[in-house]
């Protein structure tokens, strides 16, 4: 695992108890592997695990933060791995809750002194968003630099546009 519950805090904060963590834990561990795996292609994603146990410095490069700017003057900024996976569990774990499900179907809880509020305004795409620009970075920094990473067949991800 290269991320926790701990982690998700100040910007990525949620509120996890008793009754949902192991529910958070399962969003973890289903969305880290999908991601890093689409992220990199399969193969490059085993090379990479492999590669930082061996604390290989060209897979330690795609895992850490890093600002580059390529010939062309395009700047790539990537606030690394573990940004692009707290961003994508926090929002299909926040999506996914957003409404709870009963037998009657699906509701939106309603507390006594609070309203919730639309996914928009909690920001939720934003996080993910911002994921997506480290994912970007990250995938055309290894094709710039392909000789390096032969294996690379990631797959693209798109930015959510406004709901």
């Amino acid at each position: 695992m290269y991320i926790t519950e701990q982690d998700f805090i100040n910007k990525f904060e949620l509120t996890l108890g008793d009754f949902n963590t192991n529910k958070f834990t399962a969003y973890i561990d289903r969305y880290e592997t999908i991601t890093l795996q689409k992220l990199f292609g399969v193969e490059l994603f085993d090379l990479w695990e492999a590669g930082l146990t061996a604390t290989d410095p060209i897979y330690e490069t795609l895992r850490d933060p890093f600002t580059v700017q390529l010939e062309c003057g395009e700047i790539l900024n990537s606030r690394g791995i573990k940004d692009i996976l707290l961003g994508v569990v926090y929002y299909f774990y926040t999506a996914d809750n957003y409404t709870q499900k009963t037998i009657n179907g699906s509701v939106k809880p309603n507390g006594e002194n609070s309203d919730n509020v639309r996914l928009i305004k909690a920001n939720l795409q934003s996080r993910y968003n911002e994921a997506m620009e480290s994912y970007h970075a990250i995938q055309r920094y290894i094709c710039e630099n392909k000789d390096v990473y032969p294996t690379y067949k990631g797959v693209e991800e798109s930015i959510l546009s406004i709901f």
